[in-house]
């Protein structure tokens, strides 16, 4: 390896430290900042500080994974650029790029729009299905799968276990159905 090469190994070294260590003081001071407001709430077993720690959980766990990746990758010696090549970082091009990008920000303004209209349970998945076709995934069973297991996780997230009230929709039949699911749920 030139010096040339170290020197830029050793940068990225540093600046997945710096990164890795901003984020872990962001969630060590916001854990410690939760504890000024805890109480028990009757209605809610887990408490007024359940939402914002497993939020801060999760930052936790996105930036372990991000940071053990991200080493592997500099301990593996690789060079994107040069594991893929060049032109996997060439820029898509023409109306493909154009609709991509326009998709991209018109996409969730739309699911946003239908969203007090349609209620989450009904426009979510669809807006997953879709964000993530926008974004290229053309496999079916990839498609269909992943979008079933961040449309249950939500669910049980906010439905089940902090009981936050997701909007129903007021369209007639998209708020019977709507309720006719959280009936369901509410079985669980």
């Amino acid at each position: 390896m030139s010096n040339a090469e170290s020197g830029q190994a050793r940068a990225r070294v540093v600046r997945l430290l710096v990164e890795s260590g901003i984020w872990l003081a962001i969630f060590m001071l916001m854990w410690v900042y939760s504890y000024t407001f805890e109480r028990d709430l009757e209605i809610y077993r887990w408490g007024t500080v359940s939402w914002p720690r497993g939020v801060l959980l999760a930052i936790f766990v996105v930036a372990t994974l991000s940071l053990l990746s991200s080493w592997r990758a500099i301990k593996r010696g690789a060079h994107l650029a040069e594991e893929f090549g060049a032109e996997h970082f060439e820029m898509e091009r023409g109306l493909g790029a154009t609709l991509r990008i326009a998709g991209t920000f018109l996409w969730p303004l739309l699911y946003l729009w239908l969203l007090p209209r349609a209620g989450y349970y009904i426009t979510t998945p669809i807006f997953i299905a879709g964000y993530m076709h926008i974004f290229g995934q053309r496999n079916w069973i990839h498609l269909i799968c992943t979008t079933v297991g961040i449309y249950v996780g939500v669910l049980l997230m906010f439905t089940v276990w902090l009981y936050v009230p997701l909007p129903t929709g007021n369209w007639p039949g998209f708020y019977d159905l709507s309720n006719a699911f959280l009936v369901m749920l509410g079985a669980l």
